[in-house]
């Protein structure tokens, strides 16, 4: 962890929670132990397993091409678009119950099925395992449907990749919602960051792409022509080593005709919106994803250079 303070501004609920429960001092070059600690976490918060069950949402194992997911689909309505998720956990840790919290809203609420990808980890599976998992379940959905791409942290870099080859291989993504993104290896923040630390996302990318070049689509920040990506809605923590990165990569898709909004949650750190999901900040930013999400899928549109729209 960085020597840094901690700041005065940190919201009340998450200096309570990280007061309670401190960040593990963990090697994060030690896979093992970076595993051992994140299933002890698991373990004293109630997981892994589902936490928001609600009797509108069906939770189903299912298979895309082999690549193994979760999907979550409304019970009493049919669907009206899909998710494709992608999990956080540094490309090495975490599953597809990570997009438990957005997904529940979306099937309960608007009828919008989410199908979240249990891609292969690193460092036993490097880049670019993770992201063509995540294109062969996106290859696998109905085109006609009106689909977003989502991810949280890492899964936010699979996330961004995928909304640029789908783009590239004529497949229509309406939006891309990417919470606490890491989209560029070249960018870390030496900032007070107790949940990621800089230290922590120097290794994470060692771990995926290990010591490689990057190939097309793995570090989205690195691709030059952006326009006629899918809109973008990013939420970017207070106190983030990934916050600049996230920042620029919005004004990135700005700058070429990409609308975008940002949710900059104030006194929030890296994940704080699936660590600490009953939050008053993480509350507030779950609903702006959701509602994001929801009205692409219910406008159907792309800002595409093409003009092209999905399907209603």
């Amino acid at each position: 962890m960085s020597d840094q303070s901690t700041p005065d501004d940190l919201d009340p609920q998450i200096a309570e929670w990280l007061h309670a429960a401190p960040p593990a001092d963990v090697d994060f070059a030690d896979i093992a132990a970076i595993r051992a600690m994140s299933d002890a976490y698991m373990r004293e918060t109630g997981g892994p397993a589902p936490r928001f069950a609600d009797p509108r949402v069906r939770l189903e194992s299912d298979r895309f091409g082999g690549v193994d997911a979760l999907v979550w689909a409304p019970t009493d309505q049919p669907s009206r678009g899909t998710v494709i998720a992608a999990h956080g956990g540094g490309f090495i840790v975490g599953s597809a119950l990570g997009a438990e919290r957005v997904a529940v809203p979306l099937a309960a609420e608007h009828g919008i099925t989410t199908v979240s990808v249990e891609y292969r980890l690193a460092p036993e599976h490097r880049a670019p395992a993770a992201f063509e998992d995540m294109v062969t379940v996106l290859e696998h959905l109905d085109p006609s449907v009106p689909t977003v791409a989502h991810g949280s942290s890492a899964g936010a870099t699979l996330a961004a990749g995928l909304a640029l080859w789908a783009r590239d291989h004529d497949i229509r993504l309406v939006g891309q919602s990417l919470s606490c993104p890491a989209v560029d290896d070249r960018v870390i923040d030496d900032v007070w960051s107790p949940t990621w630390t800089a230290e922590a996302t120097r290794w994470m990318w060692r771990h995926y792409l290990g010591g490689d070049a990057p190939l097309p689509y793995v570090i989205p920040a690195r691709h030059d022509d952006l326009r006629g990506a899918p809109p973008a809605h990013i939420v970017i923590a207070a106190h983030d080593t990934l916050r600049s990165q996230g920042l620029a990569y919005a004004q990135q898709l700005r700058d070429q005709q990409v609308a975008v909004s940002v949710h900059d949650a104030p006194g929030t750190v890296h994940g704080f919106d699936g660590l600490l999901p009953d939050s008053d900040a993480a509350r507030a930013a779950i609903e702006a994803q959701v509602a994001a999400i929801a009205g692409w899928i219910t406008n159907g549109t792309t800002n595409r250079i093409t003009g092209a729209s999905a399907e209603p």
